[in-house]
């Protein structure tokens, strides 16, 4: 119902009693009601009027099951759900109203509270909360998935308290809608709806409802972050539809935390089971009570020097088209894959500015013999990094790293650490010999007789994951990649800690003999020390 039609709504019926509630101005209005301020017994309520025409359209049976359905919410105790408390229809001059009468909040909604407050990260954590707990309730509570989350149907009140509003187009999970015609075609917001929503392919279950919850939960956290609309900028609706399809939103804010913006990414991911995969109850409320402690004071510090030294430094140019090729989609893959290894590159260059090696080298791309691409990009790169005695390095440490990802920026990044025996045959140049001495897998002697060549290495080694899900490629990801690097490499000197101690009093005795001593000689020792846990 449009400005102007609820304007001449207000005429009709201001001053007079629906439902026994006198109406007393209009509040609002939305695609199909309008909301006024009525009062009864000097309580006043929220009166939503539906509009007459859409009802004429869709059917006064289907508008009285609406109605009826969210009245069954009446008693809900959901803390931060608007509350139901009667609905119907009446006759007004002639004119027959359906109606539902609510609890009346004072405050603004959330598109509006975005676009004329200050916030940052607690109220973004805040919004997160309030809006999982209360869709996870009416969801596993009442089964009924609301279908349409966003920021005009989020009441911020005056006590700063965050109410999901507009109970509309509820669905019971696993129950037929009531008409054959809602069945086929959308409802709720497109702007706000995943894939499988927008294409009505939606699992009819709990888990697939919650999926849609989940994406709809972190659109609407992209506009708090962004402080803009999402796909504000897609135009026709054609466009629209294939954005919502096709393309990731970009979700940087240096205002935020790491942890929140990659939530957030990963609650918008376009294949709903991995969606539901990666937003996880147990990651979502680590993100939560992250505002309240950190396991390492320390790494949060870091991190934040580094982000306001660095700055925001995502620069990505959006992919808008109406045909995309499937040679498109691999060289989109492939130029976001150069990117993800420069971005790696990066890290390990500035932590040797920090005078944590001396130097370091790297090994080409190689591949695994059971590396298949498919719908991947696989990266392996060995990097050797250089130290002495007196920097706890007994030898050269070897770092492996594996990155996987998909033109929807999907992205695994696998790593482990080595100080390989000194009869490895450890050579950056040629790191699949590192491989071959570090590979446990047992083979079978007719695959060894007749062989030509060294037998071929398969990807079976056990890596500790630095990172998995939709991938930004800005300072944030730097910083995290960055720390859990460092990490590694302090957790590998660690291993090796006793050994150069032993070295150094070595040394030490060689000195008091009078004997000649070389520092830089070293050894780690006849076996291979790997580091695959964190």
């Amino acid at each position: 119902m449009d400005k102007l039609k609820s304007l001449e709504l207000e005429k009709q019926i201001k001053g007079q009693s629906i439902g026994g509630f006198k109406v007393l101005k209009l509040i609002n209005n939305g695609k199909s009601a309008a909301v006024f301020k009525a009062e009864k017994n000097d309580i006043f309520y929220a009166l939503k009027i539906f509009d007459n025409d859409l009802v004429e359209r869709f059917g006064h049976e289907i508008q009285t099951k609406r109605i009826e359905q969210e009245i069954a919410l009446k008693n809900h105790s959901i803390p931060n759900l608007v509350r139901i408390f009667e609905g119907g229809n009446t006759d007004l001059n002639g004119q027959k109203y359906y109606f539902l009468v609510m609890e009346l909040i004072s405050g603004s909604n959330l598109k509006d509270y975005i676009v004329s407050n200050e916030y940052g990260q607690n109220f973004a954590i805040k919004v997160l909360e309030k809006l999982t707990e209360t869709t996870e309730q009416l969801l596993s509570q009442k089964g009924i998935a609301h279908r349409d989350i966003k920021p005009e149907n989020i009441m911020v009140s005056e006590e700063n308290k965050i109410i999901l509003m507009d109970l509309g187009v509820l669905k019971l999970v696993g129950a037929k809608s009531f008409s054959d015609e809602e069945e086929k075609s959308f409802v709720g917001t497109l702007r706000y709806a995943p894939p499988e929503f927008l294409l009505r392919t939606e699992t009819d279950s709990e888990e697939g409802w919650r999926a849609i919850n989940l994406y709809q939960i972190g659109a609407t956290l992209h506009d708090i972050i962004m402080k803009k609309e999402l796909f504000y900028d897609k135009t026709p609706y054609s466009n629209l539809v294939i954005a919502i399809k096709e393309d990731v939103p970009q979700i940087s804010n240096t205002t935020f935390s790491f942890e929140l913006l990659q939530l957030t990414r990963d609650m918008m991911t376009k294949d709903w089971k991995k969606r539901l995969n990666l937003s996880s109850t147990q990651r979502i409320n680590l993100v939560i009570n992250s505002k309240l402690s950190k396991e390492d004071a320390f790494e949060e510090s870091i991190e934040e020097i580094l982000k306001m030294r660095i700055g925001h430094q995502a620069n990505f140019d959006e992919i808008e088209k109406l045909q995309r090729t499937k040679s498109e989609l691999l060289k989109k893959r492939k130029d976001f894959a150069i990117k993800l290894f420069q971005t790696l590159d990066e890290c390990v260059l500035e932590i040797k500015e920090k005078g944590v090696f001396t130097d370091f080298k790297k090994s080409k791309h190689f591949r695994f013999s059971n590396d298949r691409n498919g719908e991947k990009q696989i990266q392996n790169y060995l990097y050797e990094f250089h130290g002495d005695l007196k920097m706890g390095f007994p030898s050269n440490l070897y770092l492996f790293f594996r990155i996987i990802n998909t033109e929807d920026y999907y992205t695994e990044i696998e790593t482990f650490s080595t100080f390989p025996s000194v009869f490895a045959k450890a050579n950056v140049n040629n790191p699949e010999s590192l491989f071959r001495e570090l590979d446990k897998t047992s083979r079978q002697l007719k695959n060894m007789i007749n062989r030509v060549g060294p037998p071929a290495i398969n990807y079976n080694f056990k890596t500790i994951n630095i990172f998995k899900g939709i991938a930004e490629i800005d300072s944030s990801l730097k910083n995290q990649l960055k720390i859990q690097i460092v990490k590694l490499i302090m957790k590998s000197l660690k291993a090796v800690e006793k050994k150069v101690e032993n070295k150094i009093e070595e040394q030490k005795r060689m000195v008091e003999s009078k004997r000649s001593v070389n520092f830089n000689v070293s050894t780690s020792g006849g076996n291979n020390i790997v580091i695959d846990s964190l």
